[in-house]
């Protein structure tokens, strides 16, 4: 097992690159929790369609996966890693009411890179 790498510093993820997010939450709405890890490859959304889709998102967000696809993560991923280029750069968030079985909205991530200060610091302390 090794440790999972974070960004050095700002992230440039490009419109439709094929990441991946792993979890082991529900694999449907209503669903129950895997035994074992389960990994979906998602793409990035365009943030400015993001952003028009979901309407008034924070800054600190990636969207990734369930739009236009039945890919994505369920309820019990929270915290789970995105994962591009063998760096997490984001962590699952949210999605739409708790339903995950639907392509009209993105998923929503925490940017990482954003808090990369916090994260340093806290490791080294």
């Amino acid at each position: 097992m090794q440790l999972a790498k974070l960004p050095s510093s700002a992230i440039n993820i490009k419109d439709n690159e094929q990441c991946s997010v792993a979890g082991w939450g529900y694999t449907r709405t209503g669903g129950r929790s895997v035994d074992d890890l389960r990994v979906v490859d998602v793409s990035i959304i365009n943030q400015q369609v993001c952003q028009r889709i979901w309407d008034h998102l924070p800054a600190n967000i990636i969207c990734a996966g369930g739009y236009d696809t039945d890919k994505g993560f369920c309820q019990g991923d929270s915290g789970g890693p995105l994962e591009c280029n063998g760096i997490v750069v984001g962590i699952v968030s949210f999605n739409n009411a708790y339903i995950c079985d639907y392509p009209d909205v993105p998923n929503i991530y925490t940017d990482i890179s954003k808090y990369l200060p916090w994260i340093n610091q806290t490791l080294k302390n």
